[in-house]
């Protein structure tokens, strides 16, 4: 168990050695490639997305460290012309191989735009989806995704709904469910004046978690802006703190692997903090999953437990690892 213990630190805190291809392009076929740049991470990854022409996919590839994706390999990633691969392994990401081996089932889901969340249309997908603020729902592809939480089929083996509610900033709090069984988004009438509500929102009951005091603000800035941002004073209450952050270079070559320390090459920063509440916080990722292309973009996604741990990534990241330090100790102190 000693052994088991340093070997977790050790994984925590070390970088890997191996490298990723980091590039993006534009291609007029599904046979999308490029090879230019490289990036040290443990996994990599590549996305094909269409773009506004016709016929026209862009193709990235990058870095990741600690991966949202729970299963390694190629697969939609929320819609069914976008696909993103997981791997490791040293410039592991040449080629896209869309892995058809998961044997999921059809669903029916209510599909219609904000402007008219009751229209009556509907999709055929893997899981249905619906934002509860506008009534916006869809059709989803691929491992279930939610934000904060593991993507893969775990999301939804236990529950048929799972639903988060984010609060950012100044904006009110907005309810996003995901659910995998016929028309579990659809709406109904209700009441004499003919209103409606959404089904995927009726029995999704918040578990009795502690609550967490968190950072509260949304801000745009500069990297040597970052500790004058007057929204930082702002609170909100719920399950769990977040902060999220994109940032993109503007000049020089960024070191965007080490996003949580003090290295930074010029860069314009958008970054959301905030709190959550869950339906069911089984597979809620803790930590910061880091993604990013050397010298050009990088995203960063924390969700943390304790008061104003979101107050910056450095916290948010550390955060997980503090746990997992007072986990392996409990251990080490019943077991010798």
């Amino acid at each position: 168990l000693r052994s088991l213990f340093f070997l977790l630190l050790s994984s925590l805190v070390h970088s890997s050695t191996q490298h990723c291809y980091s590039c993006a392009g534009r291609c007029h076929s599904d046979h999308c490639n490029c090879q230019m740049g490289s990036c040290p991470s443990t996994h990599c990854f590549i996305e094909r997305s269409p773009t506004e022409e016709a016929g026209v996919y862009k193709i990235t590839k990058g870095c990741l460290r600690r991966p949202s994706r729970t299963i390694n390999g190629c697969d939609y990633d929320h819609f069914s012309d976008h696909v993103q691969c997981v791997c490791t392994g040293n410039f592991c990401n040449d080629h896209i191989y869309l892995n058809r081996r998961y044997d999921r089932k059809n669903v029916t889901c209510r599909k219609c735009g904000e402007r008219n969340p009751d229209c009556g249309e509907t999709c055929n997908g893997q899981w249905c989806h619906e934002d509860s603020a506008t009534g916006a729902a869809g059709c989803g592809f691929g491992p279930p995704s939610l934000p904060f939480f593991y993507n893969g089929p775990e999301l939804l083996y236990f529950r048929h709904k799972m639903c988060v509610t984010m609060s950012r900033g100044i904006g009110p709090p907005r309810k996003h469910c995901i659910c995998n069984t016929n028309f579990c988004n659809g709406f109904r009438k209700i009441g004499e004046n003919g209103g409606v509500k959404s089904r995927s929102l009726i029995h999704t009951p918040e578990p009795a978690l502690p609550m967490q005091e968190c950072v509260s603000c949304e801000a745009t800035y500069a990297d040597d802006q970052a500790n004058t941002i007057a929204c930082k004073q702002h609170r909100c209450t719920g399950h769990f703190c977040v902060i999220t952050g994109q940032r993109v270079s503007t000049g020089g070559s960024a070191i965007v692997g080490n996003a949580v320390s003090s290295k930074h090459a010029p860069g314009l920063v958008t970054e959301r903090q905030g709190c959550i509440n869950v339906t069911d916080n089984n597979q809620i990722q803790l930590g910061c999953a880091h993604k990013w292309m050397d010298g050009n973009f990088e995203e960063i996604r924390c969700a943390c437990r304790g008061s104003l741990c979101n107050r910056d990534f450095l916290t948010a990241s550390n955060n997980v690892i503090s746990m997992y330090i007072a986990l392996c100790i409990l251990v080490l102190k019943f077991t010798l």
